[in-house]
C-alpha cells in the first residue's frame, strides 16, 4: 500500500532541487534545449508554473509513501483545473532503486480516486519519447496517446 502525503517544506526544497535538474537534462536529451541554457530555463517554468511553491493554488504536490515501511518512494505533481474538470500530471517520479515493486501503478490509482473525489473527469500528462518504460506504464494504467510530436536529426546533407 502507498500513501500520497501533501509535500513538507523539506521535501518540497528536495523536489524542487532535483526536479530542475532532472527536467533539464530531459529537455537536453529530447534535443529541446541546449545544454548550456537548460538549467535556468528549467529553473524559470517551475519558478512561473509554482509561484507560491507547494502552496501554489490547484496545485498537488506529494511525496509517495510506502506505507509498510514509511518511506518516500516518490514524487508527483499535479495541477487541477477545477472549471474543466481536467487534471494535468507534470512530474511523476519513482526512486530509480524503488522502481519496479508496484509504486508507480498504485500511486496513479490513489491520485486517481483522489481526483475523483474532487470532481475531476480527465487525467493527462507529458512524457519523453525516449522513456519507453514510462510510456508502458502509462498505457497499462489505460491513458491513450492524445498528441505526437516527431523529430529527425539531420547529420549530414548530401
Amino acid at each position: 500500500m502507498i500513501l500520497l502525503k501533501p509535500m513538507s517544506d523539506f521535501a518540497f526544497a528536495q523536489f524542487m532541487d532535483s526536479s530542475i535538474d532532472s527536467y533539464a537534462e530531459e529537455k537536453v536529451k529530447a534535443g529541446n534545449w541546449k545544454e548550456d541554457e537548460a538549467f535556468e530555463k528549467s529553473k524559470q517554468e517551475f519558478d512561473k508554473l509554482l509561484p507560491d511553491g507547494h502552496h501554489t493554488a490547484d496545485h498537488l504536490l506529494y511525496s509517495i509513501v510506502a506505507a509498510a515501511e514509511d518511506i518516500k518512494v516518490g514524487s508527483l505533481w499535479v495541477h487541477c483545473k477545477v472549471e474543466t474538470k481536467e487534471a494535468f500530471i507534470y512530474e511523476f517520479a519513482v526512486d530509480e532503486n524503488q522502481q519496479g515493486k508496484g509504486y508507480g501503478t498504485r500511486a496513479i490509482q490513489e491520485l486517481e480516486q483522489i481526483l475523483h473525489e474532487q470532481g475531476i473527469e480527465g487525467l493527462s500528462l507529458h512524457v519523453f519519447g525516449h522513456n519507453k518504460k514510462a510510456i508502458r506504464l502509462y498505457e497499462r494504467l489505460g491513458f491513450e496517446t492524445t498528441n505526437m510530436n516527431m523529430k529527425k536529426t539531420l547529420n549530414t546533407i548530401r
